[in-house]
């Protein structure tokens, strides 16, 4: 009897993680095939749930027993060309120190110092750290997940199992049975204690997995899974020095008790963060909607006083966006310039109709009048609240600077902004290329080449650069905004 509990037990020990880990994981990733009907959903979700069985806790540690062999020997045989070791039949990662010998790798665990286990376990997290992150990008691959929500998950399976290990060990061969029954008992509460209300947890990230905010949460169960290493290391080191009684034995537990609530406290704030953050930017969005569409309408007004349709305002503004997103700009620095870029021309509200809907060419006192547009865009937008408004006031005012200092105001190079840089490439495209009361609209090529031509003399060089490599996608906003 005793000998079929000592086979039983270890199989329930081994397997019981397994079998938790592919739950999960049907639960969580492959719930999208198993509920499918078809012969080709089935397959996968067979072949998928098979393929996990080696990522699963036990694969990792016989991965990790593999990878310790392997550094084992390679370690071994170096010192041993090098006269530091002798081989012995027991010989092991673990160091002895010996005054004849030198050092000796022995597998006696009792019999060796708290210096030499310390240094084992040591060794041992090192090389784990590399193996676990390979396993689980490829399992993060296998589900079809981000790597953070795998990472999530896969930290919460390793610390049912080690929280589990910590319960039993202690028990060791004398209780194989009672270890078993532990065992399996201490992975379905822990499966209940942390899925049922990790369930909205886990789906909450899996609709924010683009989002950057899994990583601020697996800060949190990559600390509580170095933290229950360490107290694992720490009863392992008193059982081998028959150390480990009841009292030390009833404070590590407290201690585990202790980082899981405080770990479950920390989830609850983080997440309460994340959600009142989520909201912020929700209506942050929402009032950035509302600010574009206002800026829409006042460079529509505008455009229409010039004889213009909206169009055009669209099209400078995608052509602005396409060329800072090619840049390399952040995001919200896009965005920015994306709307500001509309409010281009808000200066020539105040300019005559006569002479912004002249058919031939202006007079020098006309085309002094329509350079002041800029200084008016400028007054206009001066005490403007916002980011946004900021950025419109500085294109509005220098979207007619010239890269050599010739543009209606002299200002050169660098002194110009970026966005107003960016923008004037833009509008002077979409002028080009479109109708106007004193002219035909060229073809998208030879606006281009004029472009080209007056990089560094009208343009910025680097931007001309920018704009020629995505001269398609200019060319596709152009076909989708046609006036």
């Amino acid at each position: 009897m005793e000998s079929v509990i000592s086979w039983i037990s270890p199989l329930i020990n081994m397997s019981i993680p397994a079998l938790i880990f592919l739950f999960l994981n049907d639960r969580i990733f492959l719930s999208k095939y198993s509920t499918r009907t078809d012969a080709k959903s089935k397959s996968i979700y067979k072949r998928k749930l098979l393929r996990l069985i080696p990522y699963s806790p036990l694969g990792l540690f016989i991965i990790l027993a593999a990878v310790l062999f392997l550094f084992e020997t390679i370690l071994s045989s170096f010192l041993l060309a090098l006269n530091v070791i002798e081989f012995s039949d027991n010989s092991t990662i673990v160091p002895k120190f010996s005054p004849i010998y030198g050092i000796l790798i022995d597998t006696d665990m009792l019999g060796s110092s708290n210096i030499s286990m310390l240094l084992m376990l040591v060794i041992i997290f090192i090389i784990s750290i590399p193996v676990l992150l390979l396993v689980i990008k490829d399992y993060c691959k296998l589900v079809g997940c981000s790597h953070e929500l795998g990472v999530f998950v896969y930290m919460a399976v390793l610390y049912m199992y080690i929280t589990s290990v910590i319960i039993t060990i202690p028990l060791g061969d004398r209780y194989l049975g009672l270890s078993g029954l532990l065992s399996t008992g201490s992975f379905i509460i822990m499966l209940l204690i942390f899925y049922i209300p990790s369930a909205e947890k886990i789906e909450f990230m899996r609709k924010n997995e683009k989002s950057g905010l899994l990583s601020q949460i697996n800060t949190l169960p990559i600390i509580n899974f170095i933290l229950l290493v360490i107290l694992l290391g720490f009863e392992v080191m008193l059982q081998a020095n028959d150390s480990l009684d009841i009292g030390y034995y009833f404070i590590i537990l407290a201690f585990a008790v202790i980082l899981y609530a405080a770990s479950q406290i920390a989830y609850n704030i983080l997440f309460r963060h994340i959600e009142e953050r989520t909201e912020i930017e929700v209506l942050s969005k929402q009032s950035l909607e509302t600010q574009e569409q206002v800026t829409l309408a006042f460079a529509e007004i505008t455009e229409a006083k010039s004889g213009q349709t909206g169009k055009h305002v669209k099209r400078v503004s995608e052509y602005s966006k396409i060329i800072a997103e090619e840049m390399g700009l952040e995001h919200d620095r896009v965005e920015n310039i994306r709307i500001a870029s509309m409010m281009h021309d808000i200066g020539k509200l105040l300019i005559p109709p006569e002479i912004l809907e002249k058919g031939g060419s202006l007079t020098d006192e006309e085309f002094a009048v329509i350079k002041t547009h800029v200084n008016i865009g400028e007054s206009l937008l001066h005490n403007a609240p916002g980011e946004i408004m900021s950025v419109a006031r500085l294109i509005a005012w220098q979207h007619h600077e010239w890269w050599n200092g010739r543009g209606y105001l002299g200002m050169k190079g660098e002194e110009i902004d970026l966005a107003a840089r960016i923008t004037a490439i833009a509008d002077v495209y979409d002028a080009l290329t479109s109708n106007r009361s004193y002219k035909k609209a060229w073809k998208s090529e030879e606006a281009l080449a004029i472009i080209q031509k007056e990089s560094g003399e009208h343009f910025d060089p680097d931007i001309v650069k920018i704009f020629e490599e995505n001269f398609d996608k200019i060319k596709e906003v152009q076909s989708h905004y046609k006036d």
